[in-house]
């Protein structure tokens, strides 16, 4: 294939990408962190199938079944230097499969396993300077594959990142102490038991705290998550870095920091969910920068938003449990060393754990797996990169309270079941956070309270 069919295939690609409102990249790779090609972002190849490809996330392409399908980008390269190279896939059949990563007349090598990893190649690439051309091909015999992008990065300075992760981690013990934590997707989408849902700021007025600590200390769990941000950003706390970026999205009462206290009183930590943004919120994709190939805009923001939360809550913030890690804040190249100072500011020990789903962690910057799709507790996808381990799992229906005029389910869980359960997890030093559905005003379906109660009498 010629250089100006790769680039024309390219550039059209681009084109389809910019009408669908999505980040196009700018192919620059960057001699001072982890460049990161996305599969998708790859002129498709014939055959292959992007996974969810409508939406803010990127994930992958799967239905890769033949050596002919190879994955091309067009990268530009600031001084020739040398480069190792990852590659984020899996192997879909139990046929062997060899990938290999070529660039300028060189190639390197590895092996695919039957789940996602990130495979480090042997050798490196010199990469010359100025456009370039980097390849992912595949060999072997009716294999099947899906492959999520390959990782470029000179090895002095994956070693100083490795060095830099390391040293920014904080203590876990506590979570394996709590034994198991509740997550609450109490958002702007929640709905009471009854009738239309309050204005977001209305809803926080009239959340009753007490009630609320109350039914998270009668389950048992240790720390509570709650989402803050989830399809719709806005934050139940006056926060002027996000009124800064798109005001109304935030509230005069600091339901953040009244939590705090109050589940402290009962000797449970609080943690915050974040998401970045979505697609159910096209007014705060635009403002913050959202699809810009530029990422200054969009990391500038979300770091002077999460670094203003963290300081105002000090140790009051134990953790952040930041999701879309693997398929918002990846195909960004993200500047995980800044975003996870910025993370931490007011509390260095605060924990921090970027969701990378059922794919490989995106960044060694995070002190636990938050484990979403981790439902056996002997899952030891994560053990490998040296984090906590942790199962995020729903106990109701859905991950919040999101259908009108409807009541919270019977949780999935008897309590026989859950007592069983909890045990298992600990054993393999599994940290389970059970997500639960809850009303508008702030109150959890007795039911599931019950079960944890029971479960609790069954333990002792």
């Amino acid at each position: 294939m010629t250089m100006n069919r790769i680039v024309s295939i390219a550039s059209l690609f681009a084109a389809q990408v910019l009408s669908a409102q999505s980040f196009v990249p700018d192919g620059r790779v960057n001699p001072d962190e982890h460049t990161v090609l996305m599969a998708v972002d790859a002129p498709l190849p014939a055959g292959c199938k992007k996974f969810q490809p409508h939406g803010h996330g990127k994930f992958y392409v799967e239905r890769w079944t033949r050596s002919d399908q190879v994955f091309l980008w067009e990268v530009n390269v600031p001084a020739t230097d040398v480069y190792a190279v990852n590659v984020l896939a899996r192997r879909t059949a139990a046929a062997p499969l060899e990938i290999g990563v070529s660039c300028a007349g060189q190639v390197v090598t590895g092996h695919l396993a039957g789940a996602w990893e990130r495979q480090s190649l042997a050798g490196t690439l010199r990469l010359p300077a100025g456009k370039t051309t980097i390849t992912l091909a595949a060999r072997g015999t009716n294999f099947a594959a899906s492959v999520m992008s390959v990782e470029l990065v000179r090895p002095a300075v994956r070693e100083r990142l490795q060095k830099a992760a390391l040293a920014l981690r904080a203590d876990t013990e506590w979570m394996r102490q709590a034994r198991y934590g509740l997550m609450a997707h109490w958002t702007s989408q929640s709905f009471p038991r009854h009738g239309p849902r309050k204005t977001y700021a209305e809803a926080v007025k009239v959340f009753d705290v007490e009630k609320f600590a109350d039914q998270v200390k009668a389950t048992g769990a240790g720390f509570l998550v709650l989402s803050t941000s989830h399809a719709e950003m806005y934050f139940p706390a006056p926060i002027r870095a996000l009124d800064h970026v798109l005001p109304g999205r935030t509230t005069e009462r600091d339901l953040v920091a009244e939590l705090a206290v109050a589940l402290g009183k009962r000797g449970i930590r609080l943690m915050l969910y974040y998401n970045p943004g979505s697609s159910a919120d096209p007014t705060w994709l635009r403002a913050c920068g959202f699809w810009e190939t530029d990422t200054r805009k969009l990391f500038g923001n979300l770091m002077a938003v999460i670094q203003e939360i963290g300081e105002r809550y000090g140790d009051k913030l134990a953790g952040w449990w930041f999701d879309d890690g693997a398929v918002s804040y990846y195909y960004r190249s993200a500047p995980w060393e800044k975003l996870t100072r910025a993370a931490k500011a007011g509390n260095p020990q605060r924990v921090v754990g970027y969701n990378p789903w059922v794919l490989p962690v995106p960044t060694a910057f995070q002190d636990f797996h938050c484990g979403e799709g981790f439902n056996d507790p002997g899952d030891h996808r994560s053990r490998r990169d040296g984090l906590q381990v942790c199962a995020t799992l729903t106990t109701d229906g859905d991950w919040g309270h999101f259908r009108q005029d409807s009541e919270i389910g019977n949780p999935r869980w008897t309590a026989e079941q859950m007592a069983q359960y909890i045990p298992q997890f600990a054993a393999h030093k599994v940290v389970p956070i059970f997500n639960v559905e809850i009303y508008q005003d702030g109150s959890l379906s007795p039911r599931t309270v019950e079960m944890f109660q029971q479960a609790r009498r069954i333990l002792k």
